[in-house]
C-alpha cells in the first residue's frame, strides 16, 4: 500500500509540475501536455493499485473480530525499490541542464534498469545506450525538439 501512495503523490506532484507549463491543444500539443497526462495516468494506476490492494486484504472471521489481527509487513523490498526508482527519476531530473539530454537518459535508464533488477551491466548498458541515442534521434533529429545539450555539446 505504501508504493501505491508513494506512486499516487509522486504523480500529483508531477501533473501540478506539468501544469506551470504549457499544456497546448491535442492538435498543438504544448511542452507540458505529456508530463500532465503521464501525471494523471500514474495517479489513476496507483488509485487502482491501492484500491485493488484495499480489496485483496483479508477478511477477519467470526473468532477474529475479539482482537485486531497482527499485521507483518512483507519484507520483500518492495518500497525500496520504489523509493529509489523515484530518487533515480528526481536526480536525473536535477541533472539534466548540467549533463545534457543524452547523458541524462542513458545514466538514467542504466540506472533504472538496476533498480528494476537487471543485474547483467552488458545488457543494461546496451539498453540504456540504444535508448538514448533512439530519443536522441526521434526528439532531436527528426521532430526537432531544442533539448538540453549539457556540457556535451550532444
Amino acid at each position: 500500500m505504501t508504493a501505491a501512495i508513494a506512486l499516487f503523490v509522486f504523480g500529483a506532484i508531477t501533473t501540478g509540475l506539468a501544469l506551470e507549463l504549457p499544456l497546448g491543444t491535442l492538435r498543438a500539443p504544448g511542452s507540458g501536455l505529456f508530463p500532465f497526462a503521464l501525471g494523471l495516468l500514474l495517479m489513476a494506476l496507483a488509485a487502482g493499485h491501492g484500491v485493488h490492494l484495499y480489496l485483496a486484504r483479508p477478511k477477519p472471521g467470526p473468532q477474529e473480530t475479539a482482537s485486531p489481527p497482527t499485521v507483518v509487513p512483507k519484507r520483500d523490498g518492495t518500497t525500496q525499490r520504489v523509493v529509489l526508482f523515484m530518487g533515480v527519476v528526481a536526480l536525473a531530473t536535477a541533472l539534466l541542464e548540467t549533463l545534457g539530454y543524452a547523458l541524462a537518459s542513458f545514466l538514467l535508464m542504466l540506472a533504472l534498469l538496476q533498480v528494476l533488477g537487471v543485474r547483467k551491466w552488458h545488457v543494461a548498458g546496451a539498453v540504456a545506450l540504444t535508448s538514448a541515442v533512439v530519443c536522441h534521434f526521434v526528439f532531436v533529429v527528426w521532430l526537432k525538439i531544442p533539448l538540453p545539450s549539457g556540457w556535451l555539446e550532444f
